[in-house]
């Protein structure tokens, strides 16, 4: 009976470790299983536009890399935040991403009642392209660099006026930004999207405009001048356009677009994904593309990436702000 009682403590014994060895390396056996299914990643903006393709670029990299199909499923709406609240209720499990963007970190500042909040509900992957805003100015204008629109602006203060694609679009941040840098307040003038207010600057009806990458190729024409790009140094695509640093010291507004998952999603699973993004952006072919969209591919650490985010959530509280912009 002892012999037989001790052989039943022994063979439980031996099941409690199993079991506890098994809980231990779950986490990294889920990681190299990871995707065993397809992963869906969530657009905020509508199929076609510059977000789209390059996260759909991304998307063909990484199905090749795990033998799943990475899906792109669009959610506009709500600046954004339509796409973030999906992703935050979803489970954490890798399967479904959110393709976060600079106006997530807008989003918390303009818009109310929100149901996530963007810095803990999700957690950062990897961001994995940057691209700029350009500095243009109308022809009527006749200037050169962005120390001369500096110039021009505390000459002739509230006299002049820029265009944006709408209020607490970064465009809009971006003339809050240049505001502060020159102490004049210059007037702003919003249209609906980027397209009408680029076409007004063409006819001489604003005075400057940050736009973004779909003003690249008239910029490239010489139809338009532009001045500057937001980014910290010069883009490759466009050399002889200076970065904005150049001429103003801390003039950085970058377009960014990254990966977000779930809060709570494992470790494992994150480092897993992550290390997919840094190979896929290395592939030849996306970065010949993006080239072509005058984006840049740019890989981080999640701790890396969180800690952006954050530091992007505060800035845009700033700019906001400054703006006199409320939640709606």
């Amino acid at each position: 009976m002892k012999d037989s009682l001790k052989a039943m403590s022994v063979k439980k014994a031996a099941m409690s470790l199993g079991l506890a060895l098994a809980a231990a390396f779950a986490p990294a056996g889920w990681a190299q299983q990871f995707p065993t299914k397809p992963v869906t990643l969530i657009n905020p903006y509508p199929a076609g536009g510059g977000v789209d393709v390059m996260a759909r670029l991304l998307a063909q990299e990484l199905q090749a890399e795990w033998g799943q199909p990475v899906l792109l499923d669009s959610k506009p709406g709500g600046g954004t935040t339509i796409s973030a609240g999906y992703v935050a209720r979803a489970p954490a499990d890798g399967y479904t991403l959110l393709v976060s963007t600079s106006q997530h970190a807008v989003a918390p500042w303009v818009i109310r009642n929100l149901t996530y909040n963007y810095t803990t509900s999700l957690t950062g992957v990897s961001v994995f392209a940057e691209s700029p805003l350009i500095l243009t100015v109308r022809p009527g204008l006749k200037i050169e660099t962005a120390a001369q629109l500096v110039s021009l602006i505390k000459e002739k203060g509230t006299t002049m006026n820029y265009g944006s694609s709408g209020p607490g679009g970064l465009p809009h941040l971006a003339g809050v930004m240049l505001n502060q840098a020159t102490g004049v307040n210059v007037p702003h003038i919003p249209y609906l999207g980027t397209a009408p207010a680029f076409t007004a600057l063409q006819g001489d009806q604003i005075d400057y405009l940050f736009g973004d990458i779909s003003v690249v190729p008239t910029v490239k024409s010489g139809r338009i001048k532009a001045l500057g790009v937001t980014v910290d140094k010069r883009v490759p695509d466009f050399p002889a356009v200076p970065a904005m640093v150049e001429s103003i010291p801390g003039f950085v507004l970058n377009v960014w677009v990254g990966l977000d998952a779930p809060a709570g999603t494992p470790r494992s699973v994150i480092d897993r994904i992550n290390a997919s993004v840094q190979k896929a952006l290395k592939s030849p072919a996306l970065i010949k593309r993006y080239a072509e969209l005058s984006t840049q591919p740019k890989w981080s650490t999640p701790e890396q990436f969180n800690e952006f985010r954050a530091a992007e959530v505060k800035k845009y509280g700033e700019l906001v702000k400054a703006a006199g912009l409320k939640a709606e």
